[in-house]
């Protein structure tokens, strides 16, 4: 989180200028993209979307940074992964997903499976191993499963069955599991996460064009900074301020306003949220 901050900071390529002004509360001319746009906004393999749905997709396509607001009951995970379904297709970049919970981040990687879209969901490595109904598109499964590197599972195995490998045999393995992870997240149209986890360090070196976060409105600013820094153009805020907020257990940070979210403070800066109906 820290790195983050100093990233966004210092380092002018973190994110785009509009999107760092904007988000100081400065005072900037608006920007509105002009992507080629679909000729229907429901994506393959999703339900169809409603007006209020189709107004905030085709909306938030055009505008480098905006917000849906997303009651309960009003179609927020599928409006979500129709609009990174549509960032995939027309933006040169890959789009980064991202949430607070772990639980989120796999509903997003399920919706977002089912358009057809090659997905990769990036766990921490003490959840690889646990069951999970899209662990099949975790980095780790598909490293296992990749037909380019044939050594790595036979190396896996040897580990659990002697314990530990060979320094020579654990530098050689060490090579060939960066090398097929990188391998795999470049070739991805999305990569799904938690917010920390956008800072693991198999992400680094990674640039996006576009990040959309849900359930924004459940995580502290700090926590939402650390997607963002990863070179970002296009950033879409998805929740809803009118629910339980970010817990911050320190009641001096939560009196200094760290249980303020980026989602309220843009509102508060006269951004207008698509509201889901």
């Amino acid at each position: 989180m820290q790195a983050a901050l100093k990233k966004f900071a210092l380092d002018e390529t973190a994110v785009s200028g509009y999107i760092y002004h904007k988000l100081l509360g400065h005072e900037v001319e608006p920007q509105r993209l002009n992507p080629p746009m679909p000729d229907r906004f429901s994506a393959p393999g999703l339900p169809e979307l409603n007006h209020s749905q189709v107004f905030a997709v085709k909306s938030v396509l055009t505008q480098p940074l905006s917000l849906i607001q997303g009651p309960p009951g009003t179609g927020k995970t599928v409006t979500s992964a129709t609009v990174v379904y549509h960032l995939a297709k027309m933006a040169s970049g890959q789009v980064l997903v991202c949430a607070p919970s772990n639980v989120a981040v796999d509903q997003l990687t399920d919706k977002i499976h089912q358009t057809g879209l090659k997905v990769v969901r990036v766990m921490a490595r003490s959840r690889e191993e646990l069951d999970s109904r899209v662990r099949f598109l975790s980095l780790h499964d598909q490293v296992m499963k990749s037909d380019h590197y044939p050594e790595l599972p036979k190396f896996v195995k040897l580990r659990q069955d002697i314990g530990e490998l060979s320094r020579k045999d654990e530098k050689r393995f060490k090579k060939l599991l960066r090398a097929c992870e990188r391998e795999i997240l470049e070739n991805a149209d999305v990569i799904l996460t938690t917010c920390s986890g956008a800072g693991d360090r198999r992400l680094q070196g990674l640039r996006f064009r576009a990040v959309l976060i849900d359930e924004s409105t459940q995580a502290s600013e700090p926590e939402i900074l650390i997607p963002l820094v990863h070179g970002i153009r296009q950033v879409v805020l998805v929740g809803d301020h009118q629910q339980l907020g970010p817990v911050i257990t320190n009641k001096q940070a939560a009196n200094a306003g760290l249980n303020f979210t980026l989602f309220e403070r843009l509102i508060h800066l006269n951004l207008r949220p698509h509201r889901l109906q």
